[in-house]
């Protein structure tokens, strides 16, 4: 990070990446979601072998998110473990992508697997997925509670001051 950076910047660039992951499947989504009200979505699986979908995407989407977390989580213990700020924030983002990237192809499967069945517990599943995103959304708070900062730390990523050079 350059020392013209500031936390405001930074955690606004965390939060596009939590838009930015879960905008580009949530418009696949409504697109499908609409031709289905509509009636104008044609399945292309067959209805007796839609668990046959279903199944193996929940179960990919699952190891996915979780291994996003996982993928976090370890982020996040390796920016505590070190100093100074901005290569904690460095860390931080990185893992901060991960998890969103793997929510975002989550819910690009489940949409995916929604067109191709037209099968309603698709939609139920993506709703869950939004409510994931949005438990998960990027903060200061959050980073300050995230990466255990101290006093002077905590203030930089709260008021959104300058980062210092390291």
């Amino acid at each position: 990070m350059s020392g013209n950076s500031n936390a405001k910047e930074y955690i606004r660039k965390l939060i596009n990446i939590a838009y930015l992951s879960i905008g580009i499947p949530l418009l696949f989504f409504i697109w499908v979601y609409l031709e289905s009200t509509a009636e104008t979505l044609i399945p292309m699986i067959n209805q007796e072998y839609i668990m046959t979908v279903f199944i193996p995407i929940i179960i990919f989407s699952l190891l996915l998110i979780l291994w996003g977390n996982k993928k976090y989580k370890n982020s996040i213990s390796e920016a505590r473990s070190i100093e100074p700020l901005p290569d904690k924030l460095v860390i931080y983002q990185k893992g901060t992508t991960i998890r969103f990237v793997t929510y975002s192809i989550s819910s690009l499967l489940i949409s995916i697997g929604f067109f191709l069945t037209d099968f309603q517990p698709f939609a139920a599943l993506f709703g869950i997925m939004i409510v994931l995103f949005s438990i998960n959304n990027p903060n200061a708070r959050k980073v300050v509670q995230d990466l255990h900062l101290v006093e002077n730390d905590k203030n930089i990523i709260l008021q959104g001051l300058d980062i210092p050079d390291k």
